[in-house]
């Protein structure tokens, strides 16, 4: 999903893209509604790649037993940590100012969030202005037999 859809934004900006995960197995097939996952997910990327000027972006999922956490981690602008709960309501973004020079409707955070709940999982995040920010998104699907 990631690699083909994201990568060529990540190289046209000049952004490095690092995907990880601890899987070593075969694939895992996850009994889970494939399109409010892929849009948390892809709205957590989208966001990496518009408030990323330069650096890194390293998307990645982890397993601990059956909770699995996707992540993106990103070295772009950064999030005031007054803004942290606001960024989740609908038509907020991070910054108040006005001549904010990221275009977008305030709505993609707020649907992810909503989309999580609905998947019995959540969000966080944690971000630093000038440094960057990781999203989470942690939920236990059930699972379906190995391929």
């Amino acid at each position: 999903m990631c690699q083909s859809r994201i990568k060529p934004e990540t190289e046209l900006k000049g952004i490095k893209f690092n995907l990880k995960t601890n899987f070593t197995k075969a694939p895992i097939v996850l009994n889970t509604d494939k399109i409010k996952l892929e849009s948390i997910l892809v709205n957590f990327l989208k966001n990496a790649i518009k408030f990323t000027r330069q650096g890194e972006i390293e998307f990645g999922c982890k397993r601990d037993d059956d909770m699995f956490t996707f992540y993106v981690k990103d070295t772009g602008t950064g999030i005031p940590e007054n803004r942290l709960d606001a960024i989740f309501e609908r038509f907020t973004q991070a910054s108040l100012n006005n001549t904010n020079p990221y275009e977008g409707s305030g709505l993609g955070l707020s649907i992810a969030k909503a989309y999580a709940t609905l998947l019995q999982g959540n969000i966080r995040v944690e971000s630093e202005v000038n440094k960057g920010s990781t999203f989470w998104f942690s939920f236990k699907p059930e699972l379906a037999a190995n391929l």
